[in-house]
């Protein structure tokens, strides 16, 4: 939307103090505005929490997708680089956020309709890319190893110590999965 601030230092933040401890003045020093100038754009906390959870589910859903159409790539490749620009991207800042716990759960409560769709848009994305690429008996299976894979990155980012981890994992299980 026209006249929105970089989201980088807004979830930065978010990130540092946690999301209910964050002030509007947080957030204003941030940016280098003034609070005033952030309650005339969002009107509230909520919302401008809401519009930065909307562009991380947007920003991430947009990498995830750009990932799957890299031609160059193998399926496995493209799916574990898909998956990992969903998820896994976030993992370090939120590892290493002393507020990392909180922020999912409350950032679900506020768009759970926006990740719900966006993520079923990669699901079906990922499903299609097997149904065109991968080995024969993927194929009548794509949807459910689609949504599959999805769930595991998910469960990854908190299974594992750190992004390196994360990769290494799921570039195996992708692997495996799309092989058969």
């Amino acid at each position: 939307m026209a006249g929105d601030f970089p989201l980088d230092p807004v979830v930065a933040t978010f990130a540092r103090h946690g999301l209910r401890k964050t002030s509007m003045e947080d957030v204003a020093a941030a940016l280098g505005v003034s609070r005033q100038a952030l309650y005339l754009r969002y009107g509230s906390k909520g919302a401008l929490i809401g519009w930065a959870a909307k562009g991380l589910i947007d920003g991430s859903l947009g990498a995830a997708l750009a990932a799957i159409e890299q031609p160059a790539k193998t399926l496995a490749d493209r799916l574990a680089d898909a998956l990992d620009a969903w998820v896994g991207r976030h993992m370090t800042a939120l590892h290493a956020s002393p507020h990392g716990a909180e922020i999912v759960p409350m950032l679900q409560r506020h768009l759970p309709d926006a990740a719900r769709l966006a993520e079923r848009r990669l699901v079906a994305a990922i499903a299609e890319a097997i149904r065109m690429s991968g080995p024969g008996s993927a194929v009548s299976r794509a949807g459910s190893m689609a949504q599959a894979l999805c769930w595991t990155a998910r469960g990854l980012v908190h299974a594992v110590p750190d992004h390196a981890a994360f990769r290494r994992q799921l570039d195996h299980i992708v692997g495996a999965l799309v092989a058969r």
